[in-house]
């Protein structure tokens, strides 16, 4: 079950601190908001019961910090904590650790982007892409779409971006039903259900995972995609260069990256070839 805790923006800010050091030493900061009498959001999830809070904690990199922060907390409404080299962000159930680096040591096509989608109740999905639409413009194909009927995924999916390029997506899957009445609002943002990572070579990459934290296939992977993991929380895997969609005109790239996902006990893997560290936690 994902809980999020019911206090105002300056109430947040004043354990943001305590919270986000003891986040990353791996305490358990969702289960103090519990204690501390937070509303469940209810969905009947198809996953085991292990991943129900999807990915936990992101640390990225990105060097537009007072920009990221005003489009997260201002256009948004989540609640961040900008301090000296870093953007802490609270976006559902999931910390995002945003570390400053300097943009003069990265050519434009070389900038830090990242992909990651934000789990929704799936009732609600033309109430959160008409929230979203009001909030910062949608991301279109190049056909005019600007919303997503992944049908073998049997999910839907609305796209946008933060200052850094980040494509941004609210994702609603169908197999994940529950009660969720009412208009759309921030508590129904549930938590990050997955994060694109570059690879170059996809067979390798799986079999690595795969034997190191136990994430399976959740589909037959194709030469340059693939998805480990469970409808909670999963790694998208692509390979270097290929065009994030919607917009199809970023190509993806290599960018550090640290993850950790909800599971059933701890365990913890980086890539040789790759500045990734994933790594799975109770």
């Amino acid at each position: 079950m994902i809980y999020r805790k019911p206090i105002s923006r300056r109430e947040f800010l004043g354990d943001f601190s305590r919270f986000s050091f003891a986040t990353w030493l791996g305490l358990d900061f969702l289960g103090e908001l519990k204690e501390a009498g937070a509303t469940p959001a209810t969905l009947v999830e198809s996953a085991p019961a292990s991943t129900r809070r999807g990915i936990l904690k992101l640390r990225l990199q990105a060097f537009k910090l007072r920009e990221m922060q005003e489009f997260y907390a201002d256009t948004i409404g989540f609640d961040v904590e900008l301090s000296k080299g870093r953007l802490l962000v609270q976006a559902g159930g999931t910390f995002i650790q945003f570390d400053e680096i300097s943009e003069k040591d990265f050519a434009v096509a070389d900038r830090p982007h990242y992909h990651i989608a934000w789990a929704i109740p799936e009732s609600k999905f033309a109430k959160a892409k008409a929230w979203l639409a009001d909030r910062t413009p949608l991301l279109r194909h190049p056909d005019g779409r600007d919303e997503f009927h992944f049908r073998r995924a049997n999910r839907h999916a609305v796209y946008f971006a933060d200052p850094m390029s980040n494509i941004l997506e609210l994702i609603a899957r169908h197999d994940m039903t529950g009660e969720s009445s009412g208009n759309f609002d921030l508590v129904d943002v549930l938590y990050v259900n997955h994060i694109g990572l570059v690879i170059d070579d996809m067979k390798k990459a799986i079999d690595q995972i795969g034997h190191s934290l136990g994430l399976e296939l959740t589909a037959e992977p194709s030469p340059n995609f693939a998805k480990l993991g469970d409808a909670h929380r999963h790694l998208t895997l692509v390979t270097r260069n290929r065009l994030w969609i919607p917009e199809r005109k970023l190509g993806a790239n290599v960018f550090k990256t640290e993850v950790v996902l909800h599971g059933e006990r701890s365990k913890r893997f980086a890539f040789e070839a790759y500045p990734y560290a994933i790594s799975t936690q109770p």
